[in-house]
C-alpha cells in the first residue's frame, strides 16, 4: 500500500521506507510505488483497529539481512510490484544497504521499519529521528490508508451527482442562497426556463413565485426530522417560462456534522433532451426518422403539431407512429413516452 504521509515525512531520512505496522496480516507500507490495488474493505478494518496501540515503549534496532528483514523482503517480492522493487526486496533480505528498527507499543503490537540507507548525513542518527518521529508518523499513515476506500466511494458518487445525472441538484443556504449545484443545475439555471441565477440569487420564472420559493427553502431549513427519523422533503410546484407546466421542485433539510447551519438541497427533474431521446431510441432499433418521430410524440405533442414540426403531412407522421410503437412493443403513445423518458434520465452520456 502506497502511504503518502509517509513518503513525505520520512523524506529527511531516505527516499524509500518499507513498513510492517502492528499485526503480521498487516499491509506493508511503502514511500515509493504503488503496491496493489486499494484497500479492500478488511485491511482498511485491520488499519483502523491498528490506530490506537497506546504510547510507544521504545524503538530498537534490528539485525540487517536478519529473519524480520528476511519475512519483510518476502512479503515485498509477493506482492505486484514492479521490477525494481523486487530487486530492493533482494537487497533487503541481504541486509545490503537497508537499516531495521522495531517499535514496540503497550497493546503489545510492534512494527516493524526498514530505512534504505543513501550515504546522507542522518544516516547514523536515524534510529535517534525515527524514534521521534515515528508514532506521529504511523497514525499518519495508517488515517490516509484507511480512509482510501471510504473517500473513493465518496468521490465516485460525487462524481456521478456532478456529471450523470439529470436531475438539476442545488445546495442552498437556509436564506436560499445558492451555494453549489452539479451540471445539470447550472444548464437548468442558464436556460431560466425554471429558476435562474443572478449573483447567487434564485428568481423563479413566474415573478409571483419567487417569495413562495424562498418561504419554502426557509420552511425545509426550519424543520425537523419527520416520523419515520427521515429528513422532512417539501414538494413545491413552479410553473415554466416556455412550456407553461408546472414542475415539481424537492426542498429536504441537510445537516452536515459538525455544523450549525442546516443546508437545503433542491432537486428539480429536467425535460430529457430531444436530441438525446432521439439517440437513445436510434438504440433502441428505430431509423433516424423514426427516432424523430418518437421524440416529438414523447413530448406530448399531437400528430399533427408533430407532424408540422417534422415537416412531415399527417398520413406519413401517423404511418411513422405506428411503425415506432410496434418496433418498440409499446401499448400506446404514454407507454412509449414513459419508456423514452425513463431511459432519457438514466444520464447524461452521449
Amino acid at each position: 500500500m502506497f502511504s503518502r504521509s509517509l513518503q513525505r515525512q520520512i523524506s529527511s531520512l531516505t527516499s524509500l521506507a518499507l513498513v510492517q505496522p502492528g499485526q503480521r496480516s498487516a499491509p506493508v507500507l511503502t514511500s515509493a510505488g504503488h503496491l496493489g490495488d486499494a484497500c479492500p474493505d478488511s485491511a482498511a478494518a485491520a488499519l483502523r483497529r491498528q490506530l490506537q496501540p497506546g504510547r510507544a515503549q521504545g524503538l530498537r534496532p534490528r539485525r540487517a539481512g536478519g529473519t524480520a528483514a528476511r519475512a519483510l523482503a518476502a512479503r515485498l517480492a509477493a506482492a505486484p510490484a514492479p521490477e525494481h522493487m523486487r530487486q530492493l526486496a533482494q537487497e533487503l533480505a541481504a541486509g545490503d544497504g537497508w537499516a531495521l528498527f522495531s517499535c514496540r507499543f503497550e497493546d503489545g503490537s510492534e512494527d516493524l521499519i526498514a530505512l534504505r540507507l543513501e550515504g546522507g548525513p542522518h544516516d547514523a542518527h536515524c534510529g535517534d529521528i525515527l524514534q521521534a518521529i515515528w508514532p506521529v508518523l504511523r497514525e499518519d499513515a495508517l488515517r490516509e490508508l484507511a480512509g482510501e476506500t471510504q473517500a473513493a466511494v465518496t468521490s465516485a458518487l460525487l462524481w456521478t451527482v456532478s456529471k450523470k445525472t439529470d436531475s438539476a441538484v442545488l445546495v442552498l443556504s437556509a436564506e436560499g442562497a445558492l451555494l453549489h449545484c452539479n451540471e445539470s443545475g447550472r444548464d437548468m439555471l442558464d436556460g431560466g426556463d425554471l429558476l435562474s441565477d443572478s449573483s447567487g440569487r434564485l428568481c423563479c420564472a413566474s415573478p409571483g413565485e419567487t417569495a413562495g420559493f424562498y418561504a419554502a427553502v426557509a420552511e425545509c431549513a426550519r424543520s425537523r426530522r419527520g416520523g419515520s427519523g427521515r429528513p422532512r422533503e417539501l414538494i413545491l410546484f413552479l410553473e415554466g417560462r416556455q412550456s407553461g407546466m408546472r414542475l415539481p421542485v424537492s426542498l429536504t433539510r441537510y445537516r452536515c456534522a459538525g455544523s450549525d447551519q442546516p443546508l437545503v438541497v433542491a432537486i428539480l427533474p429536467r425535460q430529457p433532451d430531444r436530441t438525446r431521446i432521439e439517440m437513445l431510441a436510434q438504440k433502441m432499433g428505430l431509423s433516424p426518422s423514426e427516432a424523430r418521430v418518437a421524440a416529438l410524440i414523447q413530448l406530448g405533442l399531437t400528430n399533427r403539431e408533430a407532424a408540422h414540426i417534422a415537416g412531415l403531412k399527417e398520413q406519413t407522421f401517423n404511418t411513422y407512429a405506428k411503425r415506432v410503437l410496434a418496433k418498440l412493443q409499446s401499448a400506446g403513445r404514454a407507454e412509449m413516452a414513459q419508456r423514452l423518458t425513463w431511459q432519457a434520465s438514466l444520464g447524461r452520456a452521449s
